[in-house]
């Protein structure tokens, strides 16, 4: 993801203006304290990908921190003038919403990301399914960030979090999943993981197909274990997951079934 620059178009509760002009002030507690929410929206020759998802997931956090957010459509109406302004053809579009204002931006992503095949390394810090924040995507992303500088660093693309009950819970951009003998494995949102729009489109193509797909509790020897596992993000669509803490997962190649179920996914995405 490219930063925009200071003169790329944005949107201030509603009205078009530059990124130069957006401002927090320091009273919000969006500053204070990273009381806010954010979405982060593909863009693809004009076009908001998956925006009804993201705008209901975006909605159902407000109501749960108290922050006020105009008329659904328009907001939707907004986001559709932000994709048709962002860089094309793939982009990026960020709606950040606090207690004090709201405001979009866009810039430019790198298509060669999309199924980019993808290694990880297990996090050592645990997320806590109890946190009141658990399945809202908060402007406190702190953790989020450092925890993937960690991965970074030790050369991975991703890093994943086991919860405190020891279960797998998510990576630091993305949701995961397992392949084994057919099945296909996720961690449940009970175990303190933000419900992905691509997570969501993935559950629904698998069950559409006959898949025996199981959310629940899913451990490290499964994915150590695996036939094949990948992960989800909006931006990046599915990702095969090729090695995990320096160990390869189907001989480091990616696998069939992943590339079946990208298909479908891509066939369900939304392009408003």
């Amino acid at each position: 993801m490219r930063r925009p620059t200071a003169d790329a178009p944005a949107w201030l509760d509603g009205k078009k203006t530059t990124v130069s002009e957006l401002q927090v002030p320091f009273s919000d507690p969006a500053f204070l304290a990273g009381l806010g929410l954010f979405e982060t929206i593909a863009a693809r020759a004009g076009r908001a990908v998956d925006a009804t998802a993201h705008l209901e997931r975006l909605y159902d956090g407000a109501r749960v921190l108290g922050i006020e957010l105009p008329e659904l459509e328009r907001m939707r109406a907004t986001l559709a003038e932000a994709a048709q302004s962002a860089p094309r053809p793939y982009a990026w579009i960020k709606i950040v919403a606090t207690r004090e204002r709201h405001a979009l931006f866009s810039g430019t992503f790198d298509a060669a990301q999309i199924g980019r095949p993808s290694s990880a390394v297990v996090l050592p810090w645990r997320r806590n399914p109890a946190d009141p924040l658990s399945g809202l995507k908060t402007l406190s992303y702190a953790a989020n960030v450092y925890a993937q500088e960690y991965a970074r660093e030790r050369g991975a693309d991703e890093g994943l979090w086991l919860n405190t009950r020891n279960h797998l819970a998510e990576g630091c951009i993305s949701n995961l999943f397992v392949i084994r003998h057919g099945r296909l494995f996720t961690p449940a949102v009970r175990d303190g993981l933000l419900p992905g729009t691509v997570r969501g489109l993935v559950l629904q193509a698998a069950r559409s197909a006959g898949w025996a797909v199981h959310e629940g509790k899913l451990r490290l020897p499964r994915l150590r274990h695996a036939d094949e596992a990948f992960l989800t993000s909006s931006l990046r669509g599915l990702r095969p997951l090729v090695s995990v803490d320096g160990r390869p997962i189907r001989g480091g190649k990616p696998g069939r079934k992943t590339a079946e179920l990208a298909e479908a996914v891509e066939a369900l995405r939304e392009f408003g």
